[in-house]
């Protein structure tokens, strides 16, 4: 009996700890000049990687057009984005990583912005929430995580439609054609609903597709 009540508040405590910690994460988030976006990737992508040239360059251009950027805050396209962000220096937006606590990943070097949550989902949660679009580079487990949710949520209208941009054709082509050549064929996944997504290599169509629907949501 007592170790149930025990595992009962630790429970309790755990989950308001978590409220609590997505509170300041909504304070926060929405003192951002708005619109905002957020960009996924790979933390083990290397500095010196094109991707991560491009996620410098593209996070740059949207804080000089006074448009806010997510990150998960870690090393890879996530430093690479803050990176770029930092080196803005006529726009209004602002930049912003949300790490987790104990996954071994530190607040990367670029970071003038950052806070932590104890769960993944409460994270993934607040870099898709306020969102106007989503630009998706190369990652592992964790960015096809916060990609597929992303899919998820429009594909059950818990949210409006937000442009998602994965870049990369090399990377992504092969996820495209599986999704064409297996899913829709099978009746699991709607062909108007890979109509979502724009694959590309072009920074001008990242920025364009992204910024324009910012634009008419703003």
């Amino acid at each position: 009996m007592i170790s149930r009540l025990r595992q009962g508040f630790g429970t309790f405590f755990s989950l308001l700890k978590v409220m609590t910690q997505l509170l300041y994460g909504i304070w926060y988030i929405s003192r951002l000049p708005r619109p905002i976006i957020t960009i996924f990737g790979g933390s083990r992508i290397k500095s010196d990687d094109y991707y991560a040239f491009q996620a410098m360059q593209l996070s740059q251009r949207f804080i000089d057009h006074n448009v806010s950027v997510l990150t998960g805050g870690g090393p890879g396209i996530m430093e690479a984005a803050s990176c770029g962000a930092l080196y803005s220096k006529k726009g209004k937006g602002k930049s912003v990583g949300i790490g987790v606590h104990n996954i071994h990943e530190h607040p990367n070097k670029c970071s003038s912005a950052y806070f932590e949550l104890d769960q993944f989902f409460a994270r993934k949660w607040l870099l898709i929430r306020y969102s106007f679009g989503f630009i998706v580079f190369p990652g592992g487990f964790g960015t096809l995580d916060e990609l597929f949710e992303v899919l998820t949520l429009m594909q059950t209208s818990v949210v409006g439609f937000v442009p998602i941009v994965l870049v990369g054709k090399e990377y992504w082509q092969p996820f495209v054609d599986w999704v064409e050549n297996e899913s829709i064929k099978h009746g699991l996944i709607r062909k108007k609903e890979l109509e979502w997504i724009v694959i590309t290599d072009d920074l001008d169509i990242i920025f364009d597709t992204i910024h324009r629907h910012c634009k008419e949501k703003k």
